[in-house]
């Protein structure tokens, strides 16, 4: 499960939050945990559930809220999930109709909750998908961190958020996958496959990006899979492992919509793409 951790602390001490956070050990900020981590709505199922857990021998505090985001890359295919209170203008945006019930708890040591995420979109909504995110923030699991520097006591609160897609779909839905651009190198013991991908319909595409190196017979030498989010344009670049001495003829990127990782609503079918280029 991935998720984000934030220290609410003034200017003063935020470096040396970072700090005791970098030292401090993965088990020490165990959070209450969520699944699933997607929730899908539409005009039929405008009701969707999550389901929070505390696995921890402390009381959790939750608190539960939405902002807008979806991954997005960099020049290098760094991907990253920035978040916006509200949505840049544009953008399908259903964060101001999405609550959850109950909003706020307190989970004992092994305890479950059900939340409901409920959607009540305007009237006259267009055709489409719209995107939001659920913030479950959880507090009080994990004892206040205490460090002392040039004779400063500070006590640090550390609060965990973890972030669930929420996506609305209104009407007849579509996605697919167009390939702006794509490139591979060759360097010792690997190839370094780069592709720029855009989206077509008016949904995101979800599913799975599988890049295999080919020697001139098209046998595979090497091959890396990884999930995929296109929301609107992205850049992914993978390093393939390949043997020792073998030199790759071609490089195979296939994308298609296979993603056992998601609930059954999540994935909308359509054909795969495929796409082959010459490293060099």
């Amino acid at each position: 499960m991935a998720y984000l951790t934030r220290v609410p602390a003034g200017k003063s001490t935020f470096a040396l939050a970072l700090a005791i956070l970098a030292s401090a050990a993965p088990t020490a900020l165990q959070s209450a945990s969520v699944s699933p981590m997607a929730v899908y709505l539409d005009g039929r199922n405008r009701q969707g559930t999550m389901t929070l857990y505390n696995p921890g021998t402390r009381p959790e505090e939750i608190r539960i809220d939405f902002a807008f985001g979806y991954p997005q890359s960099d020049d290098e295919g760094n991907l990253s999930v920035p978040l916006y209170d509200e949505a840049p203008q544009g953008e399908p945006s259903a964060v101001p109709w999405l609550t959850a019930f109950p909003r706020r708890m307190v989970l004992q040591p092994g305890q479950r909750q059900v939340v409901r995420i409920v959607a009540r979109p305007p009237p006259g909504l267009e055709e489409g998908e719209y995107w939001g995110r659920a913030l479950v923030h959880s507090k009080g699991g994990v004892p206040p961190i205490e460090a002392g520097r040039q004779g400063v006591d500070v006590k640090i609160d550390v609060e965990t958020v973890v972030v669930v897609a929420v996506n609305y779909r209104n009407g007849e839905v579509s996605t697919g996958l167009e390939v702006s651009s794509a490139a591979a190198a060759l360097v010792p013991d690997s190839t370094v496959a780069t592709i720029d991908l855009a989206r077509t319909g008016n949904a995101a595409f979800l599913g799975r990006l599988l890049v295999e190196a080919l020697d001139d017979q098209g046998a595979v030498l090497g091959e890396r899979e990884e999930v995929l989010a296109v929301y609107r344009t992205l850049r992914r670049r993978v390093a393939i492992p390949v043997p020792s001495g073998a030199v790759p003829a071609r490089v195979r990127y296939t994308m298609d919509t296979h993603r056992d990782d998601l609930p059954d609503r999540g994935v909308i079918p359509t054909e795969p793409v495929v796409f082959e280029i010459q490293p060099k």
